[in-house]
């Protein structure tokens, strides 16, 4: 059978630019209702007011749609990821292992969180609930260990004395892999049969960064970069519009990237400056929708939160501004004049009374007949109440329930008739966890393969809980085999002691084992390790394995115990 992915050519400049401006046009409605929802989220959606009432009116922006995404978001990021390894084979050497790159992963995503100083996997979950889709991005930087130990060319350096002096400089490097969130307005997927075939991110990014990056220069007429010596008219005049002569360079740089499984490039400002293999074996990019849909329309394939409440929360906000301008106008009424003359000299040229000069609380003079009223609404006013309470309660319905921000749905609610609202409040947002789940299994499976293909030899990591501080992991650690497993618990504290008691309670009455309580209700995935320290608690605690205990201290410190002792300890 062919080989196809060799056969494959790189993708050339035109291609690049072709690709870019159809998939520009594609996602335009995607990105513009993302905009659009971002907006709601941070309160930038004007209330539309008449022009007459723009004077007295006091525009009134409601922060619901922002305080109910966090209190999602926070309740899906409550707990960390857990990462678990299934033992490729039922032995000890293999369980050893499979706990050895379940905690070395588990400490690589959290420094790669350190390093990047930015919660990376809070902002993938603040994307799939609040824009319907989030995107990772996970690369290999082999500069981080530029100043990597050669081996010295004395005679009486050891192959075991250069291993220390890798080691060292290793565990005091910056981590060799590094990840970052997506912005998804940004990111253009090509999705075939098997998923992600290829993709591009095209984003704006500063002008003397890339600049020195790649190796450009800035051309005098447009303002752009381009490479030293290159043709400048060979840039997409469609996409971008050439500027006046001499014009003033730009702040930004218009950054294209393109990836797929075999093949990398870049394009900066219309122009091909760097192509490539890059030796992933996948793309390092981690596409996963947030509430997805059955539709292919990628407006459509993963929808916001803020999807329901898009002409709520503005209606709402134009309800209360209403309210508040029908407060304002009733406690600061505007006056009027009635039954003045036709013949009056107060009447302007134009028949109409003399304008007003109403200052409160000093005396205003009339003319004989003159009456001075105020406006007010006549008859029975509607009822903007009701219809706020209305549209409260369908935001209620429609995004994250009230009972989430810990308010009782009748004002007051038993504990347990609380928390089992609050568990079915968060069931509907389960489909975000176990997407987000698989999206970082992904991640984690790229992490080792590039370990194994592209770093070439045992990465070290720094754990708190381990006995040595660091753990490495290396590809004879790996060997191919990338099973992995992550849990995404977003459930609190008061959940856990709930599922620990009903565990135990199961437990004891005879109806599940030790095993199934601690996967299913606890959240253990490596039930036969904690299994195991079970056991050898309990075995430390048996009163003959302490007496052993104490005798062979005695005994390292040079003491013998009398018979006396000897026999209470015993008898203990």
């Amino acid at each position: 059978m062919p080989d196809s992915d060799a056969q494959r050519p790189p993708p050339g400049e035109t291609y690049l630019r072709e690709l870019e401006e159809q998939l520009l046009a594609e996602f335009s409605e995607r990105n513009a209702r993302i905009e659009r929802l971002r907006r709601l989220r941070h309160m930038e959606t004007p209330v539309d007011i008449p022009p007459a009432y723009r004077s007295s009116a006091r525009e009134v922006r409601t922060p619901l749609a922002r305080e109910q995404l966090k209190r999602v978001i926070g309740s899906l990021t409550a707990n960390r990821p857990l990462v678990h390894v299934p033992p490729a084979e039922p032995t000890e050497a293999a369980r050893a292992g499979a706990d050895l790159r379940a905690r070395w992963t588990n400490a690589a995503l959290r420094r790669m969180d350190s390093e990047a100083t930015r919660d990376v996997f809070g902002m993938l979950i603040d994307a799939m609930v609040a824009d319907g889709a989030g995107v990772l991005k996970l690369l290999y930087a082999p500069d981080r260990w530029a100043g990597y130990p050669r081996r010295s060319t004395d005679a009486d350096e050891s192959a075991e004395t250069f291993l220390q002096r890798a080691e060292r400089f290793k565990k005091s490097a910056r981590f060799p892999l590094t990840w970052r969130d997506v912005d998804i307005t940004t990111f253009y997927p090509l999705e075939g049969e098997d998923g992600l075939e290829a993709c591009l991110e095209i984003a704006e990014r500063p002008r003397h960064l890339v600049q020195r990056r790649y190796g450009l220069i800035t051309d005098k007429r447009s303002g752009r970069l381009v490479p030293a010596g290159g043709d400048t008219q060979s840039m997409d005049q469609s996409a971008s519009p050439p500027e006046a002569p001499n014009a003033v360079p730009r702040a930004t740089a218009r950054v294209v990237e393109y990836w797929d499984d075999e093949y990398f490039a870049y394009l900066v400002d219309g122009h091909l400056v760097r192509r490539g293999r890059h030796g992933y074996g996948a793309i390092p990019y981690v596409h996963a929708y947030g509430d997805q849909t059955p539709s292919r329309d990628p407006a459509k394939a993963g929808v916001s939160m803020l999807a329901s409440m898009e002409y709520l929360v503005p209606l709402l906000d134009q309800l209360l501004t209403m309210k508040q301008n029908a407060l304002f106008l009733y406690a600061y009424p505007t006056p009027k004049i009635t039954n003045f003359s036709p013949i009056d000299p107060s009447l302007n040229n134009d028949g109409r009374p003399r304008a007003l000069d109403f200052r409160p609380g000093e005396i205003l003079p009339l003319y004989q007949g003159e009456d001075l009223t105020f406006l007010q609404w006549q008859g029975t006013p509607p009822d903007l109440d009701e219809l706020i309470a209305q549209t409260r309660a369908m935001i209620d319905q429609a995004g994250a329930p009230s009972v989430l921000f810990g308010i009782p749905p009748d004002g007051n609610a038993s504990g347990y008739l609380l928390n089992q609202l609050i568990n079915t409040a968060r069931v509907s947002f389960q489909q975000i966890a176990r997407h987000a789940e698989q999206a970082l299994e992904r991640v984690v499976q790229l992490m080792w393969r590039l370990v194994e293909t592209r770093i070439g030899e045992t990465v070290f990591v720094f754990e708190a809980e381990d006995d040595h501080g660091w753990i490495g992991l290396g590809p004879q650690d790996i060997d191919g085999y990338h099973a992995v497993r992550v849990r995404l618990d977003p459930l609190g504290p008061a959940d856990d002691v709930a599922q620990g008691t009903l565990a135990a309670s199961l437990v004891n009455a005879r109806l599940a084992s030790r095993r199934w309580a601690m996967r299913e209700k606890l959240g253990i995935e490596d039930a036969e390790t904690v299994e195991d320290e079970i056991l050898v608690d309990e075995l430390i605690d048996a009163p003959e394995i302490r007496t052993a205990i104490a005798r062979e201290a005695l005994a390292q410190a040079g003491l013998r115990p009398t018979p006396a002792t000897e026999a209470t300890n015993v008898g203990a």
